[in-house]
């Protein structure tokens, strides 16, 4: 099978990708404690683009499937987590029902967004919640000026999806989002401006955080 552009390039970053992580890390602390906000312990999740796998294991899931279309991200995950028995990472699409799917950092990756909703709300019942996370796209030129001086990992192809047009593709896809919101007004560790900003002028100024997120339900 011919590989995609995209599947080409998350094969070649794979090796680096924990070490970009790491050096960002202030962002994936966050971006952890908002999915945790959001996916209780102990349910049965799929994680959509779940890279070497960390966010899925630091949600300690009672049942976790990571998928990826990246075969060298799933060979690093399954080394990783080889001694949890409650987690599976595939490149195969998933089956069944879960109460939580998330991606993270994906969507903009996607090449048939409103294809790929489809098949995820098949995976979803009344009770099911879809969580999306993302970088606001209002970032799109520092995330690119990130990426020359090598301050973050390499993006890739991508698309920036704009909510309303998300919202729609949510709706035809038989989901409704019930939760948008924003969080991180900065992503970054600077000291004593970092903590004052994201702590007090966050709420004054949220539709100019990072992270953008949507909550959706089935309808």
């Amino acid at each position: 099978m011919i590989k995609t552009k995209v599947e080409k390039h998350f094969d070649k970053v794979a090796k680096k990708y924990d070490f970009y992580k790491k050096k960002n890390s202030f962002y994936y602390e966050n971006l952890k404690k908002l999915l945790g906000r959001e996916i209780p312990k102990s349910g049965n999740v799929l994680e959509i683009g779940c890279g070497t796998g960390d966010l899925l294991n630091h949600l300690k899931p009672g049942k976790g499937y990571g998928f990826d279309i990246s075969s060298e991200m799933i060979s690093i995950s399954n080394y990783k987590f080889r001694n949890s028995k409650n987690l599976t990472f595939s490149t195969e699409w998933p089956k069944g029902i879960f109460d939580y799917i998330f991606m993270s950092d994906v969507i903009e990756h996607l090449e048939k967004p409103k294809e790929t909703f489809k098949q995820i709300s098949k995976l979803m019942n009344e009770r099911s919640k879809f969580i999306i996370t993302m970088a606001n796209p209002i970032w799109e030129s520092a995330l690119m000026l990130a990426e020359k001086l090598k301050l973050k990992m390499p993006e890739g192809p991508h698309s920036r999806i704009m909510n309303h047009e998300l919202q729609i593709m949510i709706e035809k896809a038989g989901m409704k989002i019930i939760k948008h919101d924003y969080k991180l007004l900065i992503p970054v560790r600077i000291p004593f401006v970092t903590s004052f900003a994201n702590r007090y002028l966050e709420k004054y100024l949220k539709r100019l955080a990072f992270i953008e997120y949507f909550v959706a339900v089935r309808t």
